[in-house]
């Protein structure tokens, strides 16, 4: 015998027809956090040996001089923050590919600048020896997080944190950084919540999605002291499932033009900071992570379809 189920009542239509619309506003949130203008592409990962921030202040005949002048200064600073052997001025130069303006006045008679030296790392290692071929660490999944204004950036949406990591050149460095983009799902997946989440199996399927052994997470606490003023950072390096601290330092941009430069600089003490962790075995992947082949958790695998879904709109 056929059973039919009764007509939904006018109560009932009602619930459903709320549920719907709360999906569809729900679907329309998640929809509109992967679309729109996000995401920033990391450069390509060069093996050249890179030194930044390196300052000068110089003068000469002209302006083409001092500028001549300043760049031989930095190139001769550069190869003294390697610590390599004493070489002239024409040695030193031969093994420089490219100087990067980070920052630069040029005055009639007067170079003021700061500039990155990148040197070839073929020639530089036959002074340099084998240090820079120190083991590198595991790939670790980076997770930049900005805190401002009350608020938790990762890559929700464009910003100069994020911006900072992607254009740090990190052939040279001894960590495997894994930098997603930010776009697409990325911006499900990777969240300033994810931070505060000790769920192994849950992170073992973020770090799968991204091809990465462990977490690093550099945070970037920035305070404006008012419009056009000074910008105080308080950085924090921390690492693993366990959000566990390994240091912090601050550092203060005199305006908010000057901010690109100083985060640049935090990112380059970022990486020492993560170097030397790992040369002291604190950056050993978590072996709590080592799940061999777990189930998706079903709140991740609904995460990853709706930001592939939008990726593919």
């Amino acid at each position: 015998m056929m059973r039919f189920a009764p007509p939904p009542t006018g109560r009932s239509q009602a619930l459903l027809i709320v549920a719907l619309a709360l999906f569809a506003l729900c679907a329309a949130v998640v929809f509109a956090q992967v679309d729109g203008e996000r995401g920033i592409a990391p450069i390509a990962a060069s093996s050249d040996i890179s030194v930044t921030g390196v300052e000068v202040d110089v003068t000469g005949e002209d302006a083409q001089d001092a500028r001549a002048k300043g760049w031989e200064a930095a190139q001769r600073l550069a190869w003294e923050r390697l610590e390599g052997p004493e070489l002239s001025d024409s040695q030193i130069g031969a093994m420089v590919s490219a100087i990067v303006i980070e920052q630069e006045q040029l005055g009639p008679r007067r170079y003021i600048a700061r500039l990155g030296v990148i040197f070839d790392r073929q020639r530089a290692n036959a002074y340099l020896g084998g240090e820079e071929q120190a083991r590198r660490s595991a790939p670790m999944l980076l997770v930049p997080v900005t805190v401002s204004a009350g608020t938790q950036l990762v890559y929700e949406m464009r910003n100069p944190w994020q911006r900072a990591w992607a254009e740090y050149q990190a052939g040279s460095s001894r960590i495997d950084y894994v930098r997603p983009s930010g776009a697409g799902s990325d911006s499900l997946l990777i969240t300033y919540g994810q931070t505060g989440r000790r769920s192994r199996l849950w992170w073992r399927n973020v770090l799968d999605q991204f091809n990465a052994s462990d977490v690093l997470i550099p945070i970037a606490n920035l305070d404006y002291s008012y419009p056009g003023g000074p910008v105080t950072g308080r950085f924090t390096a921390r690492h693993g499932p366990d959000n566990t601290y390994l240091a912090s330092f601050e550092m203060t941009a005199e305006n908010p033009q000057e901010l690109p430069a100083m985060l640049a600089q935090a990112v380059t003490r970022f990486d020492a900071i993560f170097a030397r962790a790992l040369a002291d075995g604190l950056l050993q992947p978590d072996p709590t992570l080592n799940l061999g082949t777990p189930e998706i958790d079903p709140a991740l695998l609904r995460l990853i379809e709706v930001g592939q879904a939008a990726d593919a709109r």
